[in-house]
């Protein structure tokens, strides 16, 4: 459905700084395969998203009306719900064309996210014949970007660690209290974002998205043998400009010319300095830029297929 081929950079222009438009006011719900007011949405008390955080979720961007990469985060959602042992939800393949029949006839930019749990069942080890709970939710895309392209993001180094080596590294689980104590640790020192080293000192991630390094023209970015998300905008972003994939160091981001952080939903966004130490000269650097314009045509192009297809 949306296209991923290699794309020349070419000039450093203002594209990069475009805003999508805030979708409509008013989140839309899905609750294993019935539309539902967000307002009675209701789950168990006992299902186990809730209270054991035994589940998976995706984050997906809508850019006018076309979810960007369904299949994709599809794919991912997927390979972690078997490596979970979590059973396909029955409702979700229908739930997921009903959001996207809704979104194309929205035909706005939005955020989507789709969450499925193991379902209702006490005790730790998983119950048999359980029926997972799928929750999937349309809201307004994100609002409060425009500084983050144009001044780029003040960064932390986590005292926190990934764990390369956990069962659940590389999976997107519910299990996200470390990344919210990172989050609100560096928000409290006054950064937007943290970077996650792993246990052996090696750099792995932002707290909820991918990291990039340029130095001397040359791009980096660590690979999943340090407990990263292999992310879907990280994959983008490799397609569109050569990526070595490789160990980075804390000393590496001080003496990096750039650095840039991935996401599906903030797309590529520029980190401006790491513990009080800018990162490089402008913000974004001119290969951040470049690569910013270049996936910005690659949205539009992942919609122009989408709708050629339809």
């Amino acid at each position: 459905m949306c296209r991923a081929q290699p794309v020349a950079l070419g000039a450093p222009n203002d594209d990069y700084m475009t805003v999508p438009p805030i979708a409509g006011t008013e989140t839309v719900v899905w609750l294993n395969g019935r539309p539902i007011d967000r307002h009675a949405a209701a789950l168990s008390v006992l299902d186990r998203g809730f209270t054991l955080a035994d589940g998976v979720f995706e984050t997906m961007r809508v850019a006018r009306g076309v979810i960007i990469q369904l299949d994709a985060h599809l794919a991912r959602l997927t390979s972690a719900l078997a490596r979970l042992r979590i059973p396909f939800p029955p409702h979700m393949e229908q739930t997921v064309a009903d959001a996207t029949r809704v979104l194309a006839e929205r035909g706005d930019d939005a955020a989507v996210r789709l969450t499925v749990s193991r379902g209702i069942g006490a005790g730790v080890a998983p119950v048999a014949n359980v029926e997972p709970t799928c929750v999937l939710t349309i809201s307004p895309f994100p609002s409060n970007q425009a500084a983050t392209y144009e001044r780029g993001l003040v960064t932390v180094v986590a005292s926190g660690r990934r764990n390369e080596f956990a069962a659940t590294s590389g999976l997107k689980t519910l299990s996200y209290t470390d990344a919210v104590l990172t989050l609100a640790d560096a928000r409290a020192a006054g950064a937007d974002d943290a970077i996650m080293l792993d246990t052996s000192g090696h750099v792995s991630e932002g707290v909820s998205s991918n990291l990039f390094i340029v130095s001397h023209g040359d791009v980096r970015t660590p690979p999943p043998t340090c407990g990263i998300l292999p992310g879907i905008t990280r994959a983008t972003v490799m397609s569109l400009i050569a990526v070595q994939e490789g160990i980075v160091v804390p000393s590496d981001l001080a003496a990096a010319d750039e650095l840039f952080l991935t996401s599906s939903l903030r797309g590529i966004a520029p980190v401006r300095s790491v513990d009080g130490s800018a990162v490089g000269g402008s913000v974004p650097g001119p290969i951040t830029q470049r690569l910013m314009a270049a996936y910005g045509r690659w949205i539009d192009d992942a919609v122009a297929d989408y709708v050629r297809d339809e």
